[in-house]
């Protein structure tokens, strides 16, 4: 920082009244800079949606029939007692309390990370990756098992070809994919297809493929949801690509 924002000569820093002396200065101070940046704004409006990254049985005394539910808000926001629809499953519960950081709260918005006691759910139908949704009569999110996505194929260890069996990872799933079939490959930066049905996909291309997955998977189009609609793939510990969601095959 020294270098960027002074010349050689040597700058003495008062921190009582923060001022600086310096024989030249070549831009604003960085807190200064940091403060002018704007602030991203939280999906609030969408409908909700929690991917489960944690959950456990009951919460708070007399809560029997309850389950807790930890994660980040992705999009949406969430009140005491509303009704909320777990995916997959379609099973609805009664959001009973909300934990924001550690806090017990009325209400939660995209961006918080929460635990919702859930009532009237049962626990066995919950697993990593589960989404809660806004209830009914909100469209809750897709569980899909096909889908095609547009990836960026970094270094993989070997070439990616139709049937390459890789693992996906999205939010906190992992879950056993395989790519079905590559469409194409095209330029990033143009948009122009290279090559419709190649054999396989090179290290630094861009290519739109048919994804399968063993079991459902929550997904969203990235057009609508960026949170929950990304993706990578690993393969022997090593990432070999990243990607968006851009079509859904659903039953």
């Amino acid at each position: 920082l020294a270098s960027w924002y002074f010349d050689d000569d040597a700058a003495t820093v008062a921190a009582d009244d923060k001022t600086q002396k310096s024989s030249s200065r070549a831009g604003p101070c960085l807190v200064d800079l940091i403060d002018t940046f704007t602030m991203p704004e939280r999906p609030v409006n969408k409908p909700f949606r929690l991917a489960v990254t944690d959950f456990f049985k009951g919460g708070a005394v007399g809560s029997s029939n309850s389950v807790s539910v930890s994660g980040r808000i992705a999009q949406g926001h969430v009140q005491v007692g509303e009704h909320v629809t777990l995916v997959p499953g379609g099973v609805t519960g009664v959001v009973k309390s909300i934990d924001v950081d550690y806090a017990t709260e009325d209400w939660a918005v995209a961006g918080d990370s929460v635990v919702l006691m859930i009532q009237n759910v049962d626990i066995q139908l919950l697993s990593i990756g589960t989404v809660v949704c806004a209830g009914p009569p909100a469209k809750p999110i897709q569980a899909v098992c096909r889908f095609e996505a547009q990836l960026v194929v970094f270094d993989p260890p070997v070439p990616i070809t139709n049937g390459f069996p890789t693992l996906m990872h999205i939010q906190s799933l992992n879950v056993p994919v395989v790519i079905h079939k590559i469409i194409e490959t095209f330029d990033q930066r143009t948009g122009e297809v290279v090559k419709r049905r190649p054999r396989h996909i090179r290290k630094g291309a861009t290519a739109r493929v048919e994804i399968r997955a063993e079991t459902p998977v929550c997904l969203e189009l990235f057009k609508d949801s960026k949170e929950l609609g990304r993706l990578m793939l690993r393969k022997n510990g090593e990432t070999i690509a990243a990607g968006i969601v851009t079509s859904l095959f659903i039953k």
